[in-house]
């Protein structure tokens, strides 16, 4: 006698599942002799399959060979022995129990099987011989994917398609024809009848000979090996006929499609095979005009859409419920808003005082700049003293001569006097660039001793003339009567002191010549 097996299902003996739903059952297993074994394992399965010919090639070519496979599901326990070792048991004569239980997926598609694949699950009962081919006993149970039309809104929306068409007879149009079709929801389940109203309104010369509602199921299959395609298949659900309608005239008809035991629309297509349904009407004249075909799709779930109390409460808590969801996500949203503008603003905040530290620094620096670049001018322009001090009492007079000094070596023909020390008179310059501030530009250093008799002579003077640089001082001398300024360019302006004294006699001006060959005024005494 060989081995039995038989497998049950707990509760469900029909063997049909929600994904999700907890799968369980027991296997029984009759032997009447013993067997060798080396053990036993219960499978739980599921996967999808496709596989078709191309046309145009050979049948033993790799090209002709489209497929794709997909593993959900795959759930293995041992029952009896274990996969760790090769060794085999003796399983003696008798009537043996094994249960299993598993935890299907939330994702997994619904069963199907159609032309060019299938989407399959079963219970996989396995013995292991030792030295034969493993016995195996199946048993196939069907999952479904739950689609609740109560949980959205939109499938209680109902359903309705309006065209119109215009037929040609004798090169002239005919009136329009004008076709309605409408469905009370858009979403049904299996065991429903969907009530449908067809509206025909014929204001054309044509007649209507035939219309005709069907229910057709779409699958799209996509395979992946040993390129990417994809093949349709169609099947006919359910077909409701009506009759003529004449021309220039009306009708009005009412049906039902029963809807069968048939797989929901894929929501969520996460399979190579997806599953669709639409409702497609046809309206047939007469003579070779071409027809008029309407086209709506249709959703299939598989919990209908209850009316009455206990609908309506279900429909108005997940109407609050969306509503909070909503208001969650809108205020959410404002923060958001809220946070990216404040950021935005500290942002510009924090750029408009970088760039007001920015300009700050760089006004400083260009002051400081300019602080170093005059105070190096005047460190490096030959020598220059600042702060010098020349005083301008009622006995001294300054008088600027603009008149550039010969460039000749010769001497002035003016005769000189014995009295006059030329090395010991401070000479000035006075730059002659229009663009900047006058320079005083000295002749020579001073020397201490210069200082020192400038500094006892005028120390009860009040007003002093700054930044002016002198070369040389004479000592203070009571017979002196003339200051000579000596010039080192030909072509700087010269500046000329006067004493002034109002005891001594009026002299005249007289004309110095330089030591460089150029002129230099003399101070007058009164």
């Amino acid at each position: 006698m060989p081995i039995e097996c038989l497998i049950s299902f707990d509760n469900n003996p029909q063997g049909v599942y929600y994904a999700g739903q907890e799968l369980s059952g027991v296997v029984d297993l009759s032997v009447d002799a013993t067997k060798r074994i080396k053990g036993i394992h219960v499978t739980v399965s599921g996967y999808a399959k496709i596989r078709w010919i191309k046309k145009g090639y050979p049948r033993d070519s790799e090209r002709a060979m489209c497929r794709a496979y997909r593993s959900y599901l795959s759930s293995r326990s041992y029952v009896l022995g274990s996969c760790a070792n090769n060794s085999s048991i003796d399983w003696p004569a008798g009537e043996y129990s094994y249960t299993f239980h598993v935890i299907l997926p939330d994702n997994l598609p619904t069963s199907f099987d159609g032309k060019y694949g299938q989407i399959h699950y079963e219970i996989i009962t396995t013995i292991e011989r030792a030295a034969r081919h493993p016995k195996v006993f199946k048993l196939p149970f069907t999952v479904i994917q739950p689609l609740d039309l109560n949980a959205d809104a939109i499938y209680r929306v109902p359903l309705e398609i309006l065209d119109r068409k215009r037929f040609w007879s004798f090169c002239c149009p005919t009136g329009p024809l004008t076709v309605k079709f409408s469905t009370p929801y858009c979403g049904y389940a299996p065991g429903q009848k969907i009530h449908f109203v067809l509206y025909i309104n014929n204001e054309s010369s044509i007649d209507i000979t035939e219309c005709e509602v069907k229910l057709k199921q779409e699958v799209s299959y996509e395979s992946h090996d040993p390129q990417h395609e994809y093949r349709y298949d169609k099947h006919l659900i359910a077909r409701k006929q009506f009759g003529n309608v004449l021309r220039w005239s009306r009708k009005v008809y009412r049906g039902y499609l029963d809807l069968p035991s048939i797989p929901p629309t894929s929501v969520k297509p996460t399979c190579p095979i997806s599953v669709n349904y639409s409702i497609k009407i046809i309206v047939n004249p007469t003579e070779f005009h071409w027809k008029l075909k309407l086209k709506i799709p249709l959703t299939i779930g598989s919990i209908p859409i209850m009316d009455g109390p206990e609908a309506l409460l279900r429909f108005n808590r997940q109407q609050q419920q969306h509503q909070v969801v909503s208001q969650n996500l809108q205020m959410s949203t404002q923060q958001r808003q809220r946070d990216r503008d404040r950021d935005r603003d500290m942002n510009l905040d924090r750029e408009r005082d970088r760039d007001r530290d920015r300009d700050r620094d760089r006004i400083s620096a260009s002051v400081q700049q300019r602080r170093i670049s005059s105070i190096n001018n005047n460190n490096n322009n030959h020598g220059r003293l600042v702060g010098g001090l020349l005083p301008t009492n009622s006995n001294m007079n300054m008088i600027v001569n603009v008149s550039p000094t010969p460039t000749s070596s010769t001497p002035s023909s003016t005769p000189t006097t014995a009295a006059l020390r030329p090395t010991a008179m401070p000479a000035i310059l006075v730059t002659s660039d229009s663009d900047n501030p006058p320079d005083y530009i000295p002749m020579m250093p001073p020397s201490y001793e210069d200082a020192m008799a400038l500094s006892e002579k005028f120390s009860d003077d009040t007003e002093f003339l700054t930044n002016v640089s002198m070369s040389s001082i004479l000592s203070a001398q009571a017979d002196v009567s003339t200051k000579t300024l000596y010039d080192e360019s030909s072509s700087r302006l010269r500046l000329t002191l006067s004493c002034q004294d109002s005891a001594a006699p009026e002299t005249d001006e007289e004309v110095v010549p330089n030591a460089r060959g150029g002129e230099s005024l003399s101070c007058k005494k009164k």
